[in-house]
C-alpha cells in the first residue's frame, strides 16, 4: 500500500486581476496564487470577489496552504494579512503569478482586453 506524503509548500506568489461583469460598475477581482513546493512543483489557486480589500484576501487565504514566505505586488491588503512574511516587491517570484494572469487574459475570452493584443501606435 502506498503511503500519502503531505505536500509541503515553500512559498506562495499572490496577485489580483481586475475585470467587470457586463459594465464597469460591476467590478470583479480574480485573486490568484501560485504555490511552489519544495521540489519545484506548482499549484494554482483562484478566488473571485467583488472587492479588492482585506476581507476578500482573508476569504481567499482560508483555502491557501500555509507557508513561511509570500511574494506579492505591494497591495496594502497583503501586508495587513501576512505582515513580515510578505515580500512586497517585483521579483522573479511575482513574475510567476503575473505570467499566470497574462495567460488567463489570453485564453479566457471573457477576460481578454482589446489593448493586450493591439498596438497603440506604430
Amino acid at each position: 500500500m502506498l503511503s500519502e506524503t503531505p505536500i509541503v509548500f515553500s512559498y506562495l506568489c499572490l496577485d489580483e486581476l481586475y475585470t467587470f461583469i457586463k459594465n464597469k460598475r460591476n467590478s470583479a477581482y480574480i485573486w490568484s496564487a501560485v504555490g511552489v513546493t519544495k521540489t519545484g512543483r506548482k499549484f494554482y489557486f483562484y478566488f473571485l470577489s467583488k472587492n479588492k480589500n482585506i476581507e476578500s484576501l482573508l476569504s481567499f487565504n482560508f483555502d491557501l496552504p500555509k507557508v513561511e514566505k509570500y511574494y506579492t505586488d505591494g497591495h496594502f491588503a497583503y501586508e495587513n494579512v501576512y505582515g513580515v512574511k510578505a515580500s512586497q516587491k517585483k521579483s522573479k517570484y511575482t513574475n510567476l503569478v503575473e505570467n499566470l494572469n497574462s495567460q488567463m487574459r489570453d485564453k479566457i475570452s471573457y477576460l481578454v482586453r482589446k489593448t493586450k493584443a493591439h498596438a497603440k501606435s506604430f
